[in-house]
């Protein structure tokens, strides 16, 4: 019996748009936000004030965004487990 032949398959790639590439070393880079962060970091003793600013701006709201993380799973983690220290003793009492 003979395997039958491999077609090859059609894709469908969505166009992503241009990249964003870096003034300062020409890396390309897909979102501004990444923009953003590259030059912050990797060009910091040569990026202008403006870019210095956003990137300070998108450093807060990245760590607001973090904080606001870790509180909800820490309630998260507290609810859990008075729910099932609630539920042990409902069981164990009856």
């Amino acid at each position: 019996m003979h395997a039958e032949p491999v077609t090859e398959p059609e894709y469908d790639v969505p166009d992503e748009g241009p990249a964003l590439t870096c003034p300062y070393c020409s890396r390309p880079l897909q979102t501004k936000e990444l923009l953003t962060y590259h030059v912050g970091l990797a060009h910091d003793d040569v990026c202008s004030d403006d870019e210095h600013e956003a990137f300070e701006e998108a450093r807060e709201d990245e760590e607001f965004d973090l904080f606001t993380f870790h509180a909800k799973a820490a309630v998260s983690v507290f609810l859990v487990y008075f729910m099932f220290v609630f539920l042990y003793g409902l069981v164990w009492s009856g």
